[in-house]
């Protein structure tokens, strides 16, 4: 009966998705990382705001995979706070990338050497890919991150779809 009271607990779903979430926190801190070493200097990349976020975005899959092993209601609390924190930083990253995606980084090189034009155009692509990188493992961050939020609102005992006679998670007609 232990086994089904808490629907999160014994499912290797939230396993699977603290992993994602943890994977795509680490792209979006690794392509910050590319982002603020071969950008131009401007303010909005002096910020370092994906690389924060994307710290962030790590906490909710840590608490995954903790609460998936732990039968512990406030574990799961914290989970669903910590997702909706993760998703303000997930909306974050989004206005980040998309605001960086071409800002700042267009330059007239029309007297330079045409190794240092190479060498610009390679970076330019290199932190428009990084962007792109950010902005899609943002979106795909955000629904892992609802989803886990999902589940761990499931499983509380002040779910709606929870038993309380029996301590099992009740059909949805």
């Amino acid at each position: 009966m232990d086994r089904y009271r808490y629907f999160v607990f014994n499912q290797r779903n939230m396993v699977v998705l603290g992993l994602f979430q943890i994977a795509f926190s680490t792209v979006c801190v690794g392509s910050g990382f590319i982002d603020g070493l071969f950008r131009m200097e401007s303010q909005l990349g002096k910020t370092r705001a994906p690389i924060w976020a994307g710290m962030v975005m790590g906490v909710p899959g840590v608490l995954a995979l903790f609460s998936s092993q732990r039968k512990n209601p406030v574990l799961v609390n914290v989970l669903i706070v910590a997702s909706i924190i993760s998703c303000v930083a997930i909306l974050t990253v989004i206005v980040y990338s998309s605001f960086t995606l071409n800002y700042g980084e267009e330059e007239e090189l029309s007297s330079a050497p045409v190794h240092v034009i190479h060498t610009q155009f390679v970076l330019n692509k290199v932190v428009k890919g990084a962007n792109v990188a950010m902005l899609a493992a943002s979106i795909c961050s955000a629904f892992v991150v609802l989803v886990m939020a999902y589940l761990g609102c499931r499983s509380l005992p002040r779910c709606s779809c929870y038993d309380s006679v029996t301590g099992m998670v009740s059909e949805e007609p």
